[in-house]
């Protein structure tokens, strides 16, 4: 009686619903509205409510509606877990009901051979019928053969015939004149096109500047702040940073980054402190360069 006990109140545990977090409730207590935590972290305020409400098939793929959850409730100052939690136990009552039955399966190589079959009888249908349109074209074209050479036979039995003898009267021949020969002018060759010998390596030079640029940024965090970051306009990564932590980035084209806390942060690009990019606690945009 005992043992038993303890054994119940561990299945009680690992059966234990996750604990439900009022998202709403601790913002509100804040005195926050959804533009407002929008204004820091940049997650739009469609999806901070589908995250309050559990709303979680309003959300984008589970890779960014993870980071909008941990982003979110670290703004709130509470733990992510439970909803975490949650929404992965959304993500596998999707997967249960995508599951296949096993009758599904019994029947999938049923269905596999019927195809092969179909797809069999139609490769001979059309084996067929590409041999009767084969033969078909040479039966046309034996008659073509056929026809030309009766032409011809006829028209070389024409030609064959003796031709009607014409007595022409003796006379002198007049004396002629020689024939005209027309005088072609001689054919000019188009100039040839110079082009000058620095262009083309010029313009080499310009694109491998180009290619070979890149650009340096450094981010070191004085305070705790929000930080979103797109590189060469590919899809943005969003983090926290505590006070001491730094992130070093390269670009060929260019950076665009939001800061939530624009007081605390210090900015280096291209090995150059950037001057103060505003007050503590607003949000600012940079592009560089």
């Amino acid at each position: 009686m005992k043992t038993s006990a303890p054994l119940s109140t561990e299945i009680a545990i690992v059966n234990k619903e996750p604990e439900f977090i009022d998202l709403k409730s601790l913002r509100e207590a804040r005195g926050l509205t959804l533009k407002d935590i929008f204004s820091v972290t940049r997650i739009t305020v469609t999806n901070l409510a589908a995250i309050e409400a559990g709303h979680y098939n309003l959300l984008p793929e589970p890779v960014y509606a993870r980071t909008f959850i941990k982003t979110y409730a670290g703004i709130l100052e509470t733990d992510n877990k439970p909803i975490l939690q949650q929404y992965e136990s959304y993500l596998k009552s999707l997967d249960k009901i995508h599951e296949v039955p096993e009758e599904d399966h019994k029947e999938r190589p049923q269905k596999g051979k019927k195809i092969r079959n179909i797809r069999f009888l139609l490769w001979v249908v059309a084996t067929i019928a590409l041999f009767g349109l084969i033969v078909l074209i040479v039966l046309i074209d034996v008659n073509d053969v056929m026809d030309l050479f009766s032409v011809r036979q006829t028209s070389s039995q024409k030609m064959a015939s003796p031709p009607i003898p014409i007595t022409v009267p003796a006379t002198t021949p007049a004396p002629t004149s020689p024939p005209n020969v027309p005088v072609t002018a001689p054919a000019v060759s188009p100039p040839p096109i110079v082009t000058q010998p620095g262009q083309s390596t010029a313009n080499q030079n310009v694109g491998s500047q180009k290619q070979d640029q890149t650009f340096d940024l450094k981010i070191e965090a004085v305070e705790k702040t929000w930080i979103r970051i797109s590189t060469d306009q590919k899809q943005p990564e969003q983090m926290m940073m505590e006070p001491g932590n730094r992130i070093e980035r390269k670009a060929r084209e260019s950076f665009i980054i939001d800061i939530g806390n624009a007081g605390g942060v210090l900015v280096s690009f291209q090995d150059k402190t950037l001057p103060s990019l505003g007050k503590r606690g607003e949000v600012t945009h940079l592009k560089l360069p």
